[in-house]
């Protein structure tokens, strides 16, 4: 067999074990012994009181005592304990940034697997315009009031320039009433300017998807990361770190998906259709 001489103790006591484990060759038996110092990490971090006190009673005098290695052993399992938290706690917050992730794949493969992607994009229009009504009215409001002028403006910068829409557009009519007209002429007057080479307009409208959502998540990813570097400080304004982790990666997604959305929106709008017809 083998001896094998430890310069200290490890904080796991399965790497102890792996050592003296080596100590027995082809079935010969060893012999190991392990050296501990007062000052080693271990020690200094978790080991107790009351061995402190005893090692500098006794000074520089070696020791060898079964209470000093169950303390050890001891000291070795709240490490195991602590190391053990701090995993369970990484991967919690881990499991967050994972959720979104299936989410947005599962979108991206959808969009992927189809070949015309014109009612994802419609569904986006409709979602970017109904936004965009309820953020210029009142919700405190008993009755329907809205910003017409300030909502028209609002359409202008997202690329919606007809003159289809003016402000007694929206005399005497409801919220429902409004979202439908302008859902629809917003939706028509892109409609209509891809109507010539629609059959052409499919592919580059699914690459235009795809890569809005790229760019996107890959920004989520890095804003997420910043989140979670700075997340711990939260701790010392009496909140639970994860729990606020948990709470702003979702406002975070969601502020991603609505900007995946409006991106998408404000190309559609904006995009220069030059054709030739065929001779």
């Amino acid at each position: 067999g083998l001896v094998v001489i430890g310069s200290e103790r490890h904080e796991s006591r399965r790497i102890d074990n792996q050592l003296r484990g080596r100590s027995g060759r082809q079935g010969d038996p060893g012999y190991s012994r392990f050296y501990v110092s007062v000052q080693d990490e271990l020690m200094v971090r978790f080991g107790s009181e009351r061995m402190e006190g005893l090692f500098k009673t006794l000074g520089d005098v070696p020791i060898e005592s079964k209470m000093i290695s169950k303390s050890i052993s001891s000291a070795q399992k709240r490490v195991e304990g602590v190391n053990f938290d701090i995993r369970k706690t990484l991967l919690e917050y881990d499991d967050v940034l994972r959720q979104q992730r299936e989410i947005i794949y599962e979108q991206r493969n959808f969009i992927l697997e189809n070949e015309n992607v014109h009612n994802i994009v419609k569904d986006m229009f409709d979602r970017i315009v109904i936004n965009m009504i309820r953020s210029y009215t009142d919700p405190n409001s008993k009755e329907f009031k809205i910003d017409a002028n300030g909502l028209l403006e609002a359409f202008k910068k997202l690329g919606f320039k007809e003159t289809k829409l003016n402000a007694q557009s929206f005399v005497e009519k409801s919220l429902v009433e409004v979202e439908g007209m302008c859902c629809d002429a917003i939706w028509q007057s892109y409609d209509q300017k891809i109507e010539p080479i629609r059959e052409h307009i499919y592919p580059i409208e699914k690459t235009m998807v795809l890569r809005v959502i790229d760019r996107a998540w890959v920004e989520h990813i890095d804003t997420m990361s910043k989140l979670r570097d700075g997340i711990h400080l939260r701790s010392y304004a009496q909140s639970n770190p994860l729990q606020a982790y948990v709470a702003e990666g979702f406002e975070l997604f969601e502020d991603m998906m609505a900007r995946i959305s409006q991106e998408t929106v404000f190309y559609c709008l904006n995009v220069q259709i030059q054709y030739q017809e065929k001779k």
